[in-house]
């Protein structure tokens, strides 16, 4: 990447979703395998390896090789995450709840995978914000038949 701002958001990305994807496994031990020994549902853990993959390869072919199709796939994951995370807090202020409500969580784990949740949902809404303005500089130009330089 030769915009120092693109290479620094772009990290900064990844350090972002990645730390939702990782807050996900102690989240999961202790709110439902210590307690219950409850193993992962397969359907579950499949949706989450899925959109890690999405996420991943759009990353790596946008942020490596300025490529159009991982411009579209981390644009969309970051979309569909937003939306995500919003529905589920509209959801809950529908049901009474103060925005943000799970930040009272006492409890340190679970405040901080909270708080990182809220964070995707948030930067996820500056992310695309930042994908759609900074198209130009992101996306290396290509022709039909033309490799993007690695």
């Amino acid at each position: 990447m030769r915009h120092p701002i693109n290479r620094a958001a772009m990290y900064a990305i990844l350090v972002v979703v990645g730390a939702n994807y990782l807050a996900q496994i102690p989240y999961y031990l202790y709110l439902y395998y210590l307690p219950h020994r409850a193993l992962p549902p397969l359907f579950g853990t499949s949706l989450l390896a899925a959109t890690f993959v999405w996420f991943l390869l759009g990353w790596l072919l946008l942020a490596r090789r300025g490529s159009l199709t991982g411009y579209w796939l981390l644009l969309t994951f970051l979309l569909t995450e937003f939306i995500f995370y919003f529905l589920n807090m509209a959801n809950q202020v529908a049901h009474g709840f103060a925005p943000f409500f799970h930040l009272q969580n006492r409890d340190p784990l679970l405040f901080t995978v909270f708080a990182i949740g809220y964070l995707n949902m948030v930067g996820g809404l500056a992310f695309i914000i930042f994908l759609v303005l900074r198209y130009r500089t992101l996306v290396v130009d290509q022709r039909p038949g033309q490799m993007s330089p690695a």
